[in-house]
């Protein structure tokens, strides 16, 4: 941690321990270009040495709120639903219990006792009072525990100011949290590499009347915003993300971190090109807009080759909602030109020809999800995917072929369509 760092961006859980939190890799690196020092507190991969990374890391891949609930005493001891919970989804405890070899009684200590332990206990061995602002990222199921342990901090310092960001905060749901919550200051609605550097500078400057746009802030009982229409796109600024602290973590656990992989999430690009031009119609992504912005080649490039001499791995995760297609020949044709040893997930369109799977495949792409949702011209169509069962079967054919992971599923349900064809291919 940096002795004279004013600002905290903290990552809780359940987001997962075994990646870097690209959230705060891209900020904290953002705000060190602007010559301001920041701390990032990987929480999440504490708890998970706490419980162990394997429990951790299933716990992760739980819905029905379950790690929310885990984490729900200190701030919700008083709501009856709390205490229901146990009953209603019982269904997800046994499950739970059966693939950890735990009781269910394990998890209800774990509530009870380990996750309350461990916040107070981060409360205590953190100097939180030497920061002027903690940011708080929050995505999926760590919104309970980020609440909570910004709440403590703010009890005990209540001149630190809390912030809020993530894809747990967009659009309406950020406004709501602010009005739930008091002890937020401020809520970073939307994309926040523009607007939360200059929020973080009003605050070191002691000037928060000077607050940009999509930044949520209180004038007495009055809740105080407005949007930010603006889309990022100037991409050459941010650079790639920072994971030093990350890996400074690990690298304090020392074998307690084994099983935490040496895999680096990247973005090479944001929103939807086919989004923007037809959205599919389940998709609930890219809230503030579809609107596709992406890296030159020649920066990921770069930036995926420093990232992997810096961290020291080949790995990569792309958090891309779908890839720019100059990708395939421009940066995987590049890598397999280099020969480059690479391991690399990607999510992209289906309609990919034999030649386009090769030259990812031999450039590093072992795994891909390539949206494929059906088999089903019928519900192709209702999804407004944009392409054919046999587009499907042949990105399915030659993935098998070049060896690619193809992750996929197929989608049920939707309303007011009659399930004759998937009924036809279960049989």
């Amino acid at each position: 941690m940096t002795e004279k760092a004013q600002v905290a961006l903290v990552n809780m859980p359940f987001s997962y321990s075994k990646y870097p939190s690209i959230q705060l890799g891209t900020l904290s690196a953002l705000l060190k270009s602007k010559g301001i020092s920041v701390d990032c507190h990987h929480l999440n991969v504490r708890f998970a040495h706490k419980i162990g990374v394997p429990l951790y890391e299933m716990i992760c891949e739980k819905r029905a709120l379950f790690g929310e609930w885990l984490f729900s005493q200190l701030l919700f001891r008083d709501n009856p639903k709390r205490a229901e919970y146990p009953r209603v989804f019982k269904p997800v405890f046994e499950q739970i219990a059966q693939q950890s070899g735990q009781s269910i009684g394990y998890f209800e200590e774990m509530a009870t006792r380990t996750a309350p332990q461990f916040l107070t206990g981060s409360l205590t061995s953190i100097d939180w009072g030497q920061y002027k602002l903690v940011g708080f990222t929050s995505t999926f199921d760590q919104n309970v525990a980020s609440l909570t342990m910004a709440k403590l901090i703010k009890d005990l310092y209540p001149d630190v100011k809390v912030v809020f960001g993530g894809a747990n905060y967009d659009s309406e749901m950020g406004m709501e949290y602010f009005r739930a919550f008091p002890f937020i200051d401020h809520v970073v609605v939307g994309e926040g590499e523009e607007v939360f550097p200059q929020l973080v500078r009003s605050v070191l400057e002691g000037q928060p009347g000077s607050l940009p746009q999509g930044v949520t802030a209180r004038n007495g009982d009055t809740i105080v915003f407005t949007p930010n229409q603006a889309l990022f796109s100037d991409f050459v600024k941010t650079g790639p993300p920072d994971y030093d602290d990350y890996y400074h973590l690990l690298a304090e656990l020392g074998d307690a971190a084994q099983g935490l992989d040496r895999i680096l999430l990247y973005e090479g690009s944001r929103g939807c090109w086919w989004g923007e031009k037809h959205r599919c119609t389940f998709c609930g992504l890219n809230a503030q807009s579809m609107k596709f912005r992406a890296k030159s080649s020649d920066q990921v490039a770069r930036e995926m080759t420093h990232l992997s001499h810096r961290y020291d791995t080949a790995r990569f995760r792309l958090v891309d909602n779908i890839i720019d297609m100059k990708y395939v020949e421009n940066l995987f044709g590049k890598f397999a030109a280099e020969h480059c040893d690479l391991d690399v997930f990607i999510e992209t369109k289906s309609n990919l020809h034999k030649s386009q799977i090769r030259t990812s495949a031999v450039g590093g792409v072992k795994c891909m999800q390539p949206g494929l949702e059906s088999l089903s011209l019928n519900q192709l169509k209702a999804m407004d995917k944009g392409v054919t069962p046999m587009q499907n079967i042949v990105c399915l054919k030659w993935s098998f072929y070049y060896r690619v992971t193809v992750s996929w599923n197929i989608l049920l349900g939707f309303r007011g369509k009659r399930m004759r064809t998937t009924n036809a291919r279960s049989t």
